[in-house]
């Protein structure tokens, strides 16, 4: 059965084969959980940010990045920057990064309270919308809080 796991600490101590943060349709990782991205994996970053600046990331879109042992899911939690996430952006962005993963043979995602940061969400929102997304997949989700 699929489900979703709370964890405590650093995200990226996770050993997950998926991990995922909500981003902007703008390309930019300036702020929040994005730079530390940015910083661990900036192939993946400028790929994000070539089709950000181009204008083709919107709200509820996910840009997937994958390299041996890792697929990176940037869900576009807002299309703007600061806190200007929608939860239907966050939805849509889950489900279709649960169908890529699923595809793809990801048997775990590990991702922040998505939206709930700079994105300007609330957790007891976000939380049962993640709930019921992992019911319907294969992949689990790990949700990661300080």
């Amino acid at each position: 059965m699929t489900k979703l796991t709370q964890m405590s600490g650093d995200l990226f101590s996770s050993t997950a084969d998926g991990m995922a943060h909500g981003a902007n349709g703008l390309g930019v990782m300036g702020a929040g959980i994005a730079p530390r991205f940015k910083k661990l994996y900036p192939d993946m970053y400028a790929a994000y940010n070539a089709e950000g600046t181009a204008g083709r990331l919107h709200g509820g879109d996910v840009f997937v990045w994958k390299a041996p042992g890792i697929t990176i899911f940037n869900v576009i939690s807002q299309g703007i920057l600061g806190p200007n996430a929608k939860l239907s952006f966050v939805e849509a962005g889950i489900r279709k990064a649960l169908a890529v993963a699923d595809a793809d043979g990801v048997r775990t995602i590990a991702l922040p309270r998505i939206g709930c940061g700079i994105g300007g969400l609330d957790w007891a929102d976000v939380e049962p919308l993640l709930e019921g997304l992992a019911g319907e997949s294969i992949c689990d989700l790990e949700v990661w809080a300080r």
